[in-house]
């Protein structure tokens, strides 16, 4: 009967061998795994930030325009729609690639009635965001981008004439946007509107 206790206890050790074995291999697995898709997430990203569109521009000396292009010369803009807030522009503006910009036109009667809305100073800088949806090429491929911009502009009040806008720049806020556009322009659009009347400049970009 001893030796059949003993016995048992052996099987029962060997068993608990087996089990630990088992896990040490899952283990393994595992790790293996988990660094596999670690290192697939990381060559993507560095895919994705090898290719990632960025727009930059100025406006020219009457703040009337300012002319955009790709911050990478390898990239080559083929379209953009540029989104606003709806109570500055109530449709988007669609712009080939002849010659994509932003002009002061589209926004200034939105951002009039804003000023006049807030009783603002008599002069003042501020920004209004737009989402700007890109279609570039870039080595033979075509690829998309949605990104949210800021567009700053200069205000002042005459006597005559009334409110003056100016654009000053363009600066990127985040880019990557999914989801409903006018949500993302909803929150710094506010925050804009809510410092027309106080002193404040514009954040660095």
């Amino acid at each position: 009967m001893e030796r059949k206790r003993g016995q048992g206890l052996w099987l029962t050790v060997g068993e608990v061998v087996g089990v630990l074995a088992l896990a040490i291999a899952g283990l393994n697995y595992w790790e293996s795994h988990r660094e596999h898709v670690e290192a697939v997430k990381l060559q993507q990203a560095q895919s994705q930030a090898a290719t990632a569109f960025v727009a930059t521009g100025e406006a020219d000396s009457g703040g009337r325009v300012i002319n955009l292009r790709p911050l990478k010369s390898s990239q080559a803009i083929q379209s953009q729609r540029y989104r606003f807030p709806a109570d500055v522009r109530s449709e988007p503006i669609e712009m080939t690639a002849e010659r994509p910009r932003i002009e002061a036109d589209w926004l200034a009667d939105g951002v009039k009635h804003a000023l006049e809305a807030a009783h603002a100073k008599s002069s003042g800088e501020a920004r209004v965001p737009v989402v700007i949806e890109t279609v570039y090429v870039e080595d033979g491929d075509t690829h998309a981008d949605v990104s949210l911009y800021q567009v700053g502009f200069a205000w002042k009040h005459a006597f005559i004439g009334g409110w003056q806008v100016r654009l000053r720049g363009l600066a990127l806020s985040r880019r990557g946007l999914a989801g409903d556009a006018a949500k993302a322009l909803e929150k710094p659009w506010s925050d804009a509107k809510g410092k027309f009347s106080g002193d404040f400049a514009i954040p660095p970009a």
